[in-house]
């Protein structure tokens, strides 16, 4: 059995409407509708307790340039046993870490701040602990007494 399709007239504008309205007698076209506007959510006020703009911004850190050296801190267990390990059989065996600077390079450089013995003189002691890989230890690569405005 076949069927025969009927097309029917659609009025130009249900056309318009992607064909969606419906056809029947006395049927009006249905009113286009809007979608409700959500009103504006109220502002509360700033509490008493909240930092003001001004006082919430913090500082940024300084930035780091590659390659340089950190700022100069206190030593931690693991660079005193560096020092003492690369200052084992050199004229810097007899000096006492204060602080130290590291630097990232292939391995890490230490800067270490002394002083003598007897607490008169300065030094600055650069050491280099190369990539674990190598198997190499750390050495002193830099012994220099500071002036006393360094």
């Amino acid at each position: 059995m076949k069927r025969i399709l009927s097309l029917v007239a659609i009025p130009f504008a249900l056309v318009g409407l992607g064909g969606c309205a419906l056809l029947s007698p006395g049927a009006a076209a249905p009113e286009p509708q809007t979608a409700p506007v959500p009103a504006p959510a109220p502002v509360a006020a700033p509490s008493p307790e909240a930092p003001t703009a001004p006082e919430a911004a913090k500082p940024e850190p300084p930035a780091v340039t590659p390659g340089a050296y950190s700022e100069q801190i206190a030593l931690d267990p693991e660079q005193r046993d560096v020092f003492l390990a690369a200052t084992r059989d050199s004229e810097a065996r007899n000096l006492r870490p204060l602080t130290v600077a590291t630097q990232v390079v292939a391995g890490l450089n230490y800067d270490f701040r002394c002083v003598s013995e007897d607490g008169r003189r300065r030094y600055a002691v650069i050491i280099h602990r190369p990539l674990p890989q190598t198997g190499e230890p750390p050495r002193v690569v830099s012994l220099r007494e500071l002036s006393a405005t360094d």
